[in-house]
């Protein structure tokens, strides 16, 4: 809708062109008055019209000299000149200065109807050209930015030779981002950013909250290998807050948290933490060496993920982590060590390796110095000492392949390397549990073979069948009862009566030969266990089915 101003000394002819047309419907939404072309300019320079209705003869100062003034500052105004035939004159060269019609008085209805329609598109007209404008002065605006990001990112990450980086810089500070005393890299995380905002949301965000310059670029389309952040900041910092730059970024980052969360994305957040991380290298007094700036930003940021930190990490923070851990190293070394022989051993023996997995990883996060490389290092090693376990078996499985080094540095968390070692120690406990379970069956079907042949045996007993297998009877126990159920007694007893059943049932041998013939001499012992398990007496079970 647009804004119109009417300037008209004459009292009654002022408020009759306020209700003559209806404005309204036209697409005017606001109408102004004016009484002389001093209180006129006034009022145009405060409602900044779309269209001003001015007469001409007026006291004080004349609607030409109004106008005229009017558009010096404000250009795109568009004036309609009120004439009388006596001053036709005058309305020729209000024309000639850049009114766009004139309406003869007494003004008619349909006259001023027409005029103003007209006047009304041409307004509509310059506002779509105003905005085709606009949209393509903020395309070209976009893809400067755009350009200017990635040479940025290139500047980061010492891309191009000495003469491409200077144009960078120097176009850095054509666009006001040097305007500064040192300059800093800041890397964001996105996990924690909910909704997560887009590039340049981020850096509306960023420039709001520092009240400065802001450069922003999408961590994902050029951060580097390894780089987990969503953003990349360059940020601009004055002499006073170089040793406060850390106290800015949480400033940002509590803004970020306060962002407003959809009840899905708080959801997903309750159920999977996410880690809110700021990463800041140490500032550079000179833009050429800002990429030293990034690579500590990289590094502590890469630190405070794998390490499962939050908030803001600076670079010293790494650093003096990892001076702790230099203090540390021996005792951190033997404990490692004595860990990693209970792991071995717990394996070896069937145990359960979850606990000592639970400390071995405890230690490793207690000593966040320790570094990824050499954790994975360290955890390679135990890997390949308890693999040699389960060969030659685990040589054959993919999931204890030996490049153990490169599956763990694929991890960029610490929790991402004990997910894998969990793996393949789980594994191996699987294969190593298989060798004992095929051993163990070969033992019990040798044990089961020989019982079948030597039912009629009256010497077969446990310790026998332990001799006859080269084991000792306590183990043969053990593992026959575990895999059947049963002892080898209970084994024995069962097949000799199952066996006297059978010979009852088809046979007409006398009770005491079938006793002699399964390996139990004494017929009456016989006859008592018998009964127990077939619920009558060898002679009442022959009587029984022969009927």
């Amino acid at each position: 809708m647009f804004r119109m101003l009417i300037v008209e000394d004459e009292r009654w002819e002022r408020e009759g062109l306020v209700e003559f047309l209806d404005w309204e419907s036209m697409g005017i939404s606001v109408v102004e008055t004016a009484a002389d072309g001093i209180e006129g300019l006034d009022k145009a320079l405060e409602l900044k019209p779309d269209i001003i209705i001015t007469d001409i003869q007026m006291p004080g100062r004349n609607g030409i000299e109004m106008a005229k003034l009017v558009m010096e500052q404000l250009p795109g105004v568009r004036i309609v000149v009120l004439t009388g035939y006596d001053d036709f004159g005058f309305a020729r060269e209000a024309l000639r200065f850049g009114a766009v019609d004139y309406v003869l008085k007494p003004v008619a209805e349909e006259e001023m109807l027409g005029t103003m329609l007209k006047v009304v598109q041409g307004c509509e007209d310059q506002l779509l050209k105003r905005r085709e404008e606009e949209l393509i002065r903020l395309e070209k605006d976009a893809v400067h930015h755009l350009s200017l990001r990635q040479q940025v990112m290139d500047l980061l990450l010492g891309r191009g030779g000495g003469e491409t980086q200077q144009q960078t810089i120097n176009e850095l500070r054509d666009n006001g981002y040097l305007e500064a005393d040192a300059f800093s890299v800041w890397l964001c995380s996105g996990p924690g950013l909910l909704p997560k905002p887009d590039t340049m949301e981020m850096e509306q965000i960023a420039r709001s909250v520092l009240g400065r310059q802001v450069l922003v670029h999408s961590a994902a389309a050029g951060a580097g290998k390894g780089i987990h952040a969503a953003f990349v900041l360059l940020i601009a910092l004055q002499q006073d807050e170089v040793s406060m730059q850390a106290q800015l970024a949480e400033q940002l980052l509590q803004a970020l948290h306060l962002r407003p969360a959809s009840a899905d994305d708080m959801a997903r957040e309750q159920i999977d933490p996410p880690g809110r991380i700021i990463s800041i290298g140490s500032p550079r007094e000179d833009i050429a060496f800002i990429s030293e700036s990034y690579r500590e930003s990289q590094s502590a940021f890469n630190f405070a993920v794998f390490n499962g930190l939050g908030g803001v990490v600076a670079a010293d923070g790494e650093q003096a982590a990892r001076k702790q851990f230099t203090k540390d190293s021996e005792v951190f070394t033997q404990q490692f060590r004595e860990l990693a022989k209970r792991l071995r051993h717990d394996l070896g023996s069937g145990g359960a390796t979850g606990p000592v997995m639970d400390e071995l990883f405890t230690l490793l996060a207690a000593h966040p110095g320790a570094g990824r490389s050499y954790i994975a290092s360290l955890l390679g090693g135990v890997i390949e000492s308890c693999s040699s376990l389960a060969m030659p078996a685990a040589q054959a499985t993919t999931a204890v392949a030996t490049n153990h080094m490169e599956a763990l540095l694929a991890g960029s968390r610490l929790p991402d390397m004990r997910a894998y070692t969990a793996g393949v120690i789980g594994e191996m406990a699987r294969l190593l549990e298989e060798k004992r379970n095929r051993k163990d069956d070969y033992l019990i079907n040798r044990v089961i073979d020989l019982i079948e042949q030597q039912y009629g045996n009256q010497d077969l007993s446990l310790a026998y069948l332990a001799g006859e297998v080269f084991v000792s009877p306590n183990h043969l126990g053990m593992v026959f009862k575990k895999k059947t159920g049963k002892t080898p007694s209970e084994y024995i007893q069962e097949y000799r009566l199952a066996r006297a059943e059978e010979m009852l049932r088809t046979t007409k041998q006398r009770i005491a030969v079938v006793a002699e013939q399964i390996g139990i001499p004494n017929p009456s012992y016989f006859g008592l266990l018998y009964k127990q398990v077939y619920g009558m007496t060898p002679g009442e079970y022959r009587e029984f089915v022969q009927r």
